[in-house]
């Protein structure tokens, strides 16, 4: 039985028709590609904090929660001493936004100064779309349900 701590996080694919938003960082570009995420705070459930991490992360507060795609656990070592419980959640955008944009962070929790993240959109067309630290880990299955809801849609 691991002894790790577990910590909560929530994770956000955010979805405007088949494409999916996501963000590198900056000043850090090994991270890799990434969508909004965090720590699920001791006093708000995944669904609330998703929608604080998108606004945190990216400034957009237009989106609304389709689902909750499913949870899993993810060891984060050697990079920390913790698994994460993940709540990966679908979510759509309802208002426009730029094709590209940058928004800093400004209450990181690693770090007091800002961090800048440069966003964008992907075509949703493979389950595979190199995220980062895990993150796409139900990636298939939103690509299914997506691809499901346009073919749908042209019948």
């Amino acid at each position: 039985m691991s002894t790790q701590p577990i910590t909560k996080k929530a994770i956000a694919y955010v979805t405007n028709k088949d494409e999916l938003m996501v963000f590198t960082h900056t000043d850090f570009p090994e991270a890799g590609v990434q969508v909004p995420a965090g720590t699920v705070e001791e006093s708000e459930e995944p669904s609330e904090a998703v929608l604080r991490e998108i606004y945190e992360e990216s400034g957009i507060k237009g989106v609304r929660i389709i689902e909750l795609l499913g949870i899993y656990q993810y060891n984060m070592t050697p990079y920390r001493n913790e698994i994460q419980e993940r709540y990966v959640y679908h979510l759509e955008l309802t208002q426009p936004t730029p094709s590209t944009w940058r928004h800093w962070e400004m209450h990181p929790s690693t770090n007091k100064n800002p961090i800048a993240f440069d966003f964008y959109w992907v075509k949703l067309d493979s389950s595979n779309l190199g995220l980062a630290g895990g993150q796409g880990y139900f990636l298939s299955k939103l690509v299914h349900k997506i691809k499901n809801s346009g073919d749908s849609a042209n019948t």
